[in-house]
């Protein structure tokens, strides 16, 4: 099995995982934009905040554990 950090140094698999962390918070800006005052207002933050985190979590484990 391969994984997207095989065959790259370790600056190289660092510049990766900081790029998938920057596509996870790029996207959920681009949601907050598109998102009405109504739909902001009901917005659970504290939810939010959580998923954003534990995806950059799990990023930077799976760097961390040289998983896919």
């Amino acid at each position: 099995m391969t994984i997207k950090y095989d065959a790259l140094t370790p600056k190289e698999a660092d510049d990766l995982m900081t790029g998938l962390i920057g596509v996870i918070v790029c996207t959920e800006l681009a949601t907050a934009r598109r998102m009405t005052p109504a739909e902001w207002a009901e917005r659970d933050i504290l939810e939010w905040s959580h998923s954003i985190a534990s995806a950059i979590f799990d990023v930077v484990e799976n760097r961390r554990k040289g998983a896919p």
